[in-house]
């Protein structure tokens, strides 16, 4: 019993080190939308903390599978989205939403 306690309390601690954290994730991102998510990209592409949470997470899932090319930045944001899960995307969403 005092193995399998162990082995849990093990699994649970793992899981929390690799959580995502959104915010060190972000950091990526601030370089094109700003630390508080208020650029404007190159005069086209709008603030992210304009843009509504759930058109946000689709657009990362569409720019991530090479399916959205909007105002021609579609190679670099795959490029920049690459390796990154499901669980990425909602930590980022997450941090997005506690700049405002």
């Amino acid at each position: 019993m005092r193995k399998v306690l162990a082995i849990a309390a093990l699994a649970c601690v793992g899981i929390s080190v690799y959580a995502a954290d959104g915010a060190t994730l972000y950091k990526k991102c601030a370089v094109c939308h700003g630390a508080k998510a208020e650029k404007v990209y190159l005069n086209k592409v709008p603030a992210l903390s304009s843009i509504a949470t759930a058109e946000r997470l689709q657009y990362m899932k569409e720019y991530s599978e090479g399916k959205r090319n909007a105002y021609g930045q579609g190679a670099i944001m795959k490029l920049n989205l690459k390796g990154l899960t499901e669980a990425d995307f909602k930590a980022i969403e997450a941090y997005i939403e506690t700049l405002k």
